[in-house]
C-alpha cells in the first residue's frame, strides 16, 4: 500500500531534509560495521556502538548550527530531535514489523505534538534504518521515515535512496576533474649511442 509523502501534512518534512538526516544515520552505520570487524565483535557490540553514533551525530549536527531546521528536544538515550516543529525519533528496526519503543510508542516530548494531530493524520514520526530487505548483503540497508496516526496506522511514508555513497574522511568535496589527453604511442628509436653500445659489447 503506497502512502502519501510526510510534507503532504508538514511541509516542513522536505525530501532534502529527510535524505540529509538519512545519510548521517546511514554514515554511522556504515562507520562502524567498517570499524568493528574483531572477531570479538558481534550483533550486540554493532548494535549499541551504531546507536550511540547515530544519537551523537544527529546531536553534534544541531550543535554546529548548520541546518536551521533542525532542533533537539532530548539529547539522552531516548533521543528526540525536531525538523522544523516536527518532533522525530530513529531506531534500527524492521520497517514492516517494527518492534522498539522509538518507532511504536510517543516519547513524553513528542506527547504535545501528539495529542494535537488529527485524527487519521500522523501523530508521531520516526527514522527506521532498515537492514532486514534481504538474507544476504547484497541488498544496502535503507532507512524509512514513517509517519503514525494516534491509532498506530501508518499515514505518511519516505524512503531513501539505496546507494550507498563513498566518500574520503575530512574531505568536503571531489577534486575536480583533470583532462588528459589521449596518448601517443610510436616505436622506440635508437640513437646512434644505443647501437655502437650494443655492437662493443
Amino acid at each position: 500500500m503506497s502512502h502519501p509523502l510526510p510534507s503532504v501534512f508538514h511541509p516542513s518534512l522536505t525530501t532534502v531534509r529527510l535524505e540529509q538526516v538519512a545519510r548521517w544515520l546511514l554514515d554511522e552505520l556504515y562507520a562502524t560495521e567498517d570499524d568493528l570487524t574483531r572477531d570479538t565483535d558481534n550483533g550486540y557490540t554493532r548494535g549499541c556502538t551504531t546507536f550511540g553514533r547515530q544519537k551523537n551525530r544527529v546531536v553534534k549536527e544541531w550543535r554546529s548550527r548548520q541546518f536551521e531546521w533542525l532542533g533537539v528536544l532530548n539529547s539522552n538515550n531516548d533521543l528526540v530531535f525536531t525538523i522544523g516543529d516536527v518532533p522525530c525519533r530513529f531506531s534500527n528496526d524492521d520497517a514492516s514489523n517494527p518492534s522498539k519503543d522509538a518507532v511504536l510508542t510517543a516519547n513524553r516530548h513528542q506527547l504535545d505534538f501528539f495529542t494535537e494531530a488529527d485524527k487519521g493524520k500522523p501523530a508521531r514520526f520516526c527514522f527506521v534504518i532498515d537492514r532486514t530487505r534481504g538474507h544476504d548483503d547484497s541488498v544496502d540497508p535503507r532507512v524509512e521515515f514513517l509517519g503514525f496516526a494516534a491509532s498506530g496506522e501508518i499515514v505518511c511514508r519516505w524512503i531513501s535512496s539505496e546507494v550507498r555513497v563513498f566518500r574520503i574522511e575530512g574531505q568536503a568535496e571531489l577534486p575536480s576533474a583533470v583532462e588528459v589527453n589521449k596518448p601517443q604511442v610510436t616505436p622506440k628509436r635508437r640513437d646512434e649511442g644505443d647501437v655502437n653500445a650494443s655492437v662493443t659489447k
